[in-house]
């Protein structure tokens, strides 16, 4: 069905690369979520009012809080979509974040009400039992019985048709609100069920239920707008990019001729539109411009091929120097041991005739990420470097948090120093 709609709707819909394109991939699944949550809403509140059935009137009312986020959504698109202008030099991209944050907080405020409405529906039950004995009486006629099972056995085809249509639109084009809406639509598909389950049990037994399965319902919806919320707020606050995004850059870095190592890698989001910095080591005794034409080149390739704007640091490193690659190795070593992992870069000396300066970055765990910690590493590894050619040895370490340096996971050993 996906690619049906996307062939009639969609021009040249298998480049979601380009912006117009992924625009209308986003309007496709809301008009298509816009028309069929207004069908639902009326079928299954003309149903609910009918039978007298609250499950079914709070789930009619769930697919207008459906119709309304389909609006929102449209409307998120389209803002998102706008041109950069002097206000927003980087686009409107997050604005899809915020309208996911809207829609999460209408769907908790109805989960809300259809809580209320369920509880004050177990209070007259608990109330009917203590009274007489037996649950409150309702009576379901046979006519309106089957037509209550024909209209939500079809809401539920139709929700499963949208949860398909949007997760597959959303996965398409990594869109965190597309995915929000089709993961909705499931939990509709799983609310309706119990509320068919209800409407059984009502009309056999005679006996209303329907406070169960309201209250169930809610729990549901209230739930997934806090699933929808707390994804939203994470990616506005500023999370960790994939570890498929973060290698797929370091090995085109890495890829090129005359990058030794990288480190001191950060990346963050404008909604689909990615900006990173990235330190790559090179050869000092290098011509200077030869250096910077390689990492300029690294810049273009990311841009074209990971849609990535990129920012190289440009480190240069003295390599073939017996003294500085002496120290490194004793350096190493004692790292290599330390019970905590531990990384390093930007490795280099300053020698004198009677003592010598070790000069390096150290990425360290965020438990040990204080002065008690740095003081017992620094100690640590003076211990492994003393009495080295008989001179006096100092440290100047730089300490990095680990959980800022996205490159600290890795264990490919072309990123170390």
């Amino acid at each position: 069905m996906t690619n049906l709609l996307l062939r009639l709707f969609v021009k040249d819909y298998r480049n979601v690369q380009d912006a117009n394109v992924r625009e209308k991939y986003g309007l496709l699944g809301s008009f298509f979520g816009l028309v069929s949550n207004l069908i639902l809403f009326l079928g299954k509140i003309a149903i609910g009012f009918m039978m007298g059935l609250f499950s079914v009137i709070a789930d009619s009312v769930n697919n207008l809080s459906d119709f309304g986020n389909n609006a929102l959504s449209i409307f998120g698109i389209k803002v998102a979509n706008k041109k950069p202008d002097m206000e927003h030099p980087f686009g409107h991209q997050r604005m899809e974040y915020i309208i996911s944050l809207v829609i999460s907080c209408v769907i908790i405020a109805l989960g809300c009400i259809m809580l209320y409405q369920g509880a004050m529906d177990l209070v007259a039950f608990v109330k009917s039992m203590i009274d007489t004995g037996k649950p409150v009486e309702a009576e379901i006629p046979y006519v309106e019985y089957v037509a209550t099972l024909v209209v939500l056995s079809l809401a539920i085809l139709i929700k499963v048709l949208q949860s398909r249509l949007y997760y597959s639109l959303g996965k398409r084009i990594d869109s965190i609100q597309l995915k929000a809406l089709g993961r909705d639509a499931l939990n509709d598909v799983i609310s309706t069920s119990t509320v068919i389950i209800g409407v059984i049990i009502t009309y056999f037994t005679n006996y209303s239920v329907d406070f169960a399965f309201t209250i169930f319902v809610a729990i549901l919806v209230v739930m997934s707008g806090v699933g929808i919320l707390k994804q939203s707020a994470e990616i506005l606050i500023g999370e960790k990019p994939s570890a498929d995004k973060i290698h797929a850059l370091v090995n085109l870095v890495i890829s090129h001729d005359g990058v030794l190592g990288v480190h001191d890698l950060t990346m963050h989001a404008y909604g689909q539109i990615l900006f990173a910095v990235i330190h790559v080591e090179v050869d000092a005794k290098k011509d200077v411009m030869v250096s910077h034409a390689l990492c300029d080149g690294i810049e273009r390739e990311a841009l074209q091929k990971l849609d990535i704007n990129l920012t190289v640091h440009m480190d240069p490193i003295l390599i073939d120097d017996p003294d500085t690659e002496k120290y490194r190795q004793e350096i190493e070593k004692a790292i290599q041991e330390y019970p905590k992992p531990l990384r390093f870069h930007d490795f280099r000396i300053l020698s004198a005739p009677d003592y010598v300066n070790l000069i390096f970055d150290l990425v360290v765990p965020p438990e040990l990420d204080d002065e008690k910690g740095h003081e017992a590493i620094r100690n640590y590894l003076l211990d492994h470097v003393l009495g080295i050619d008989g001179k006096k040895i100092y440290l100047v370490i730089s300490f990095d948090d680990s959980m800022t340096d996205f490159l600290s996971d890795s264990s490919d050993a072309t990123l170390e120093s």
